[in-house]
C-alpha cells in the first residue's frame, strides 16, 4: 500500500494544476458560504445546497478516476509497474474523500461564520456540528468507494459518469435529509435519523469494499461492461429522411442520447431535488419559501445538460470520429448547432418537470397540512427566472462549452467556463429575489443581457470556427 502513494500524490498534484477549477471551487464556496447565508438569514439552504454541489463536483473526479485512465490509454501502463491494481484503486478513493469532505466542510465553516456575523449568534452546536461532519465522512466515503468501483468496471468516461451518477445523486440526496433533521430538530430526532442513514452509509461501505477486495489483477485490464454504441444504429430507420442537415445530426444526437438510460435517470432524479428541498424547509421550519426552489433550479438544472455538449463535441477528438464526421459533406455550423441544440430540449423537459414537481406540491401540502398558513403562487419574475432565464443561461454555457471544447486541445477544460458561469448566472438571481425593488423589470432586464450574449455566442459560431481550425485540433 506504500508503493502506491504516488498515485495520490498525482492526482494532487494534477489537481493543484488545474487554476481554472481551483478559481471555480473557490467562487462556488463563497456564494454557498458566504453570500446565500447572508441573503437568507439562515444555515438550512447554504448546507442543502452546498451537500448537493459536493456530490455534483465529486462525480466527474469519480468518473475519470480509472474510466478516464483507460479511455487515455494510460491505465495499462499504470498496471504494468510493480504498484497492484486494488492500492491503485484505495488511493483514487483517498483522494476523491479529502476532497469531498473538505470542500464541505470549509463550505459549511463559512456558512456558519456567515450566519454568526449577522445574527450575532451560533448557527450550529456542538452535537450539530460533530453529527453533520460525521455523517459528512460516511456519506462522502460510500459515494466514493462505490464511484471508484464502478469507474474500474466501466469501459469508458461515459458509461462511467452515467453510473457513478446514479449511485452518488441517491446518497447525496439522503445526506441532504440529513442535514435538514440535523439543523432544525431536537438531537433524539436527529439521532434517530442519523443512525438510520449511517446505517445505510456502513452497508454501502462494506458491500463496495467486498467488491474491491474480490477483484483480482487481470480485472482491472477488462474493458469493462459498457453499452456499445451501434445500438443507436439498430432503430428502424425511417423512409422520411429530415430533409436538412441540422436535422440529420439532431436526429443521430437524440437517438444517441436515448440510449444512455441511467444518464437519463439521474437527470430525472435532479428534478425532484427542489422540491424536496422546500418541502425539507416546510417541515422542519414551518415556511415553504418558493424563492429556495428557484435558486435551486437555476443552479443546478441549467448546468447539467451543459455537460452533454462536452461530451459530444469531446467525444469526437477522445474516440477519433471527428475527422470521419468532417471528411462527409456536412457543414461544420449545422453539426454544431444540431449538438447544441439537444442539450437545450433536456434543460427546457426539466425544468418544465421540475417547475411541475414544485407546483404539485404546493398544492398538495395544503391537503396534509390544513392548519399551515396559505403557501403563495409563483410570482411573475420567479416565473420569468425559472423558464426564460433559467434556458437561456443554459443557452449560454451550451455555447460557450461548444467554442472551447472545439478550440481547446483538451475538451473537458471547456467544462471549467461553464462551471464559472453557472455560479455567476446564479449571483444575479440572489440579488432580484432579496434585493431588488422591482423584481420584474429588473428579471426582464436581466433576461435581455442573456439573449444578447447568447446572440454573440451563436455570431461565434458562425463567424469564427472553421473546418481547417477544427481539424488542426483532433
Amino acid at each position: 500500500m506504500t508503493r502506491s502513494y504516488p498515485v495520490f500524490r498525482a492526482a494532487c498534484e494534477e489537481f493543484s494544476r488545474e487554476k481554472g477549477m481551483l478559481l471555480f471551487y473557490g467562487l462556488s464556496i463563497a456564494i454557498t458560504g458566504i453570500i446565500i447565508p447572508i441573503l437568507t438569514q439562515g444555515i438550512e439552504a447554504s448546507l442543502t445546497i452546498g451537500a448537493l454541489l459536493t456530490a455534483i463536483l465529486l462525480r466527474p473526479l469519480l468518473s475519470d478516476s480509472l474510466a478516464g485512465e483507460r479511455e487515455h490509454r494510460t491505465l495499462e501502463t499504470l498496471l504494468s509497474s510493480p504498484l497492484n491494481g486494488k492500492s491503485i484503486i484505495w488511493r483514487k478513493l483517498q483522494f476523491c474523500c479529502v476532497f469531498a469532505v473538505s470542500y464541505f466542510t470549509i463550505t459549511v465553516f463559512c456558512s456558519a461564520l456567515s450566519c454568526f456575523l449577522v445574527r450575532g449568534e451560533p448557527a450550529l452546536l456542538p452535537w450539530q456540528w460533530l453529527g453533520i461532519m460525521g455523517l459528512a465522512v460516511l456519506n462522502y466515503s460510500a459515494i466514493c468507494i462505490a464511484g471508484v468501483y464502478a469507474s474500474s468496471t466501466s469501459g469508458d468516461m461515459r458509461a462511467a459518469n452515467s453510473r457513478v451518477s446514479w449511485m452518488a445523486y441517491p446518497l447525496g440526496l439522503l445526506f441532504v435529509v440529513c442535514l435538514g433533521v440535523i439543523a432544525t430538530a431536537d438531537w433524539i430526532s436527529a439521532m434517530a435519523v442519523g443512525a438510520v442513514c449511517a446505517l445505510i452509509y456502513l452497508s454501502v461501505l462494506s458491500v463496495y469494499s467486498v467488491r474491491v477486495t474480490r477483484m483480482k489483477q487481470p480485472d482491472f485490464f477488462k474493458p469493462g461492461t459498457v453499452r456499445k454504441p451501434e445500438r443507436v444504429h439498430k432503430h428502424r430507420v425511417s423512409s422520411r429522411r429530415p430533409k436538412s442537415q441540422f436535422g440529420i445530426v439532431l436526429k443521430f444526437e437524440w437517438k444517441a442520447l436515448m440510449t444512455l438510460k441511467s444518464l437519463l435517470l439521474s437527470f430525472g432524479l435532479l428534478c425532484f431535488s427542489p422540491v424536496a428541498a422546500v418541502c425539507l424547509l416546510l417541515y422542519f421550519t414551518g415556511t415553504f419559501d418558493l424563492n429556495y426552489a428557484v435558486i435551486l433550479t437555476v443552479l443546478l438544472i441549467p448546468r447539467v445538460p451543459s455537460n452533454l455538449i462536452a461530451y459530444s463535441i469531446g467525444g469526437e477528438k477522445v474516440y477519433k470520429t471527428g475527422e470521419s464526421l468532417l471528411s462527409t459533406p456536412l457543414q461544420l455550423r449545422p453539426v454544431l448547432l444540431a449538438k447544441c441544440t439537444v442539450p437545450v430540449l433536456v434543460t427546457a423537459v426539466m425544468l418544465a418537470v421540475s417547475a411541475l414537481l414544485t407546483w404539485a406540491g404546493s398544492r398538495l401540502i395544503p391537503l396534509l397540512m390544513p392548519d399551515l398558513a396559505p403557501i403563495p403562487e409563483y410570482t411573475a419574475s420567479q416565473l420569468i427566472l425559472l423558464f426564460s432565464v433559467s434556458i437561456l443561461s443554459s443557452i449560454s454555457m451550451i455555447l460557450i462549452a461548444a467554442i472551447l471544447s472545439v478550440r481547446l486541445q483538451t475538451p473537458r477544460h471547456g467544462l471549467y467556463a461553464t462551471s464559472l458561469l453557472s455560479f455567476l448566472f446564479v449571483l444575479p438571481v440572489l440579488a432580484i429575489l432579496y434585493l431588488a425593488p422591482g423584481p420584474i423589470l429588473w428579471t426582464l432586464i436581466y433576461s435581455v443581457i442573456l439573449l444578447l450574449g447568447d446572440l454573440i455566442c451563436l455570431m461565434k459560431i458562425s463567424d469564427n470556427i472553421t473546418r481547417p481550425q477544427v481539424m488542426s485540433r483532433l
